[in-house]
């Protein structure tokens, strides 16, 4: 990935930048940071067009054409972070610690047809191109399908997501929207989306298998009660998600590959503003959606899909607070395993807006005594993706739950 430099000063302050921006494959990307001088955010766009790019001012910026006097070196990067050493260095180059990261998680992929595009390139293979707008094509392929008379609409869609994964993998084959969805959030998300996804599909398949009358009343439970309204709140959140992905992509590749290590890193765009209410929105989403596991683990242990226990679903669905949704399954491992990242206290400040930050800390309140709490803002950001491989998993499982 290629580094552009340019030349910068704060509207507001005058303080001068040398900006050092990865510049990816996609036409444009944003960026917002704190001044370092007067704190008031600056936002920059890189505007590529390979072999060239450029920066563009966007808020509270002047582009300038050569570098300004005592200049602050800030670097900023669409895909990764930085070490807390690097984000103003000069020859930061956070590509080449990321891909050491990554290159045990690549995988094997057919020899490129056209294009003459590299068979491993990490850019491509461990990232989808313009997601933001791939998604759009996949909520409209789901949007389109739930309506009578949309066949053909349905189909083209199809095709274009398909010509637009050609581009960069050419043996890429979807005939339907569960092909798409799957092809979509697994190369979004591997191989997290891997790990979290076979163990839960083996053993519901298995309940299937062992407990068949029992399945299939909860499938027609699920599908005449659950499956629209989910199917909507799924299509809700995942927009919210591509809305603010240039944000949480910076530490996707972290959730991804189950790195904990996030604390000490650094992102150089910084928009909280846009993202600081959707761990909540994503808490809410996934704890609702726990109805799926707790049913299959009711029949799992030998009961009908809606008697709990010690209560009915109907309480569940209704009394079970949401710290709570998966207490009925936290001995089902393959279930359990999806509430990694929830923390109620965070969805506290996050859904109430009880939330703020102050550079590389956010602060927010629980409910109860209301107390402050901390995390990193880069912890913050990975948790946000950690939901979100959740959900996806999730949504892949319930477009699953009904096939042969």
């Amino acid at each position: 990935m290629a580094v552009l430099r340019g030349y910068a000063h704060c509207e507001i302050c005058a303080e001068n930048y040398i900006l050092r921006a990865g510049v990816g494959i996609e036409k444009s990307q944003s960026h917002t940071f704190d001044c370092k001088s007067c704190g008031i955010p600056i936002s920059v766009i890189v505007r590529a067009n390979p072999p060239t790019a450029h920066f563009e001012p966007e808020e509270n910026v002047i582009i300038d054409d050569s570098e300004g006097e005592n200049a602050v070196v800030l670097n900023l990067h669409p895909f990764f972070a930085f070490d807390s050493k690097e984000i103003y260095a000069l020859m930061a180059f956070p590509s080449l610690l990321y891909c050491a990261k990554i290159a045990p998680y690549l995988r094997v992929i057919p020899e490129q047809k056209t294009l003459g595009i590299p068979t491993q390139d990490v850019a491509l293979q461990f990232d989808v191109p313009n997601a933001s707008n791939l998604w759009n094509t996949v909520k409209n392929i789901f949007l389109l399908q739930e309506r009578v008379g949309q066949n053909k609409r349905v189909i083209k869609a199809i095709e274009h997501y398909e010509k637009q994964r050609q581009k960069y993998f050419t043996e890429t084959k979807v005939s339907n929207s569960k092909d798409v969805a799957f092809n979509f959030f697994d190369s979004l998300f591997y191989p997290r989306f891997e790990k979290l996804l076979d163990p839960a599909i083996e053993l519901i398949y298995a309940i299937k298998s062992d407990h068949q009358q029992g399945f299939a009343e909860f499938c027609e439970f699920y599908s005449n009660h659950l499956k629209a309204q989910h199917s909507r709140q799924y299509i809700s959140i995942f927009s919210d998600y591509f809305k603010i992905y240039n944000q949480l992509r910076q530490m996707v590749v972290h959730s991804r590959i189950g790195d904990e290590d996030v604390d000490e890193k650094i992102v150089g765009s910084k928009s909280f503003e846009a993202v600081k209410l959707y761990y909540g929105q994503a808490y809410e989403s996934l704890t609702s959606f726990f109805v799926i596991f707790a049913c299959l683990n009711n029949i799992l242990v030998g009961r009908s899909y809606d008697q709990f226990q010690s209560m009915t679903l109907n309480k569940y669905m209704k009394d079970v607070s949401k710290e709570k949704k998966a207490n009925p399954f936290e001995q089902t491992q393959p279930f359990y395993a999806f509430t990694d990242g929830l923390d109620s206290t965070l969805r506290n400040g996050s859904h109430h807006a009880s939330i703020w930050r102050n550079g590389e800390k956010v602060f927010y309140r629980s409910g109860g005594t209301g107390a402050q709490r901390e995390i990193t803002y880069s912890r913050y950001l990975h948790l946000c993706n950690k939901l979100t491989i959740s959900l996806a998993v999730l949504f892949i499982i319930e477009l699953k739950l009904g096939d042969d």
